[in-house]
């Protein structure tokens, strides 16, 4: 039975080095774009926020032990971020968009505690 036991707790523990390989790796990944590509090269906006986004989804997924609210997070961030490399991102877009944000995650988590 003891056994039995330690050997259910060792599969449903949580192994984070291989996320905290795959963050080190999209951060080193996108230092190494913004020092090395020029901005005006074909598709460097795309790759740039792609790499942003996704970085910030495992780095935040990884804080804060939820991935639900690393995707939040990140996206949140990610389109602030578009915002400003379009010249529109000011502090209101981001209480707005961080309200928003706020306002899903209270939502989701209200929905699934009373599930």
């Amino acid at each position: 039975m003891k056994g039995k036991l330690r050997q259910k707790q060792i599969r449903e523990r949580k192994n984070f080095f291989p996320t905290l390989a795959v963050t080190i790796l999209l951060w080193i990944a996108l230092f190494g774009l913004v020092y090395f590509v020029e901005p005006d090269t074909f598709g460097a906006f795309f790759v740039f926020f792609a790499l942003v986004f996704f970085a910030l989804l495992f780095t935040f997924s990884t804080a804060f032990a939820n991935s639900r609210r690393g995707l939040l997070t990140a996206s949140a961030l990610t389109l602030f971020l578009i915002l400003r490399s379009l010249g529109v991102g000011h502090i209101i877009n981001f209480l707005l968009i961080a309200g928003v944000t706020i306002s899903i995650e209270i939502y989701f988590a209200k929905n699934s505690a009373s599930t």
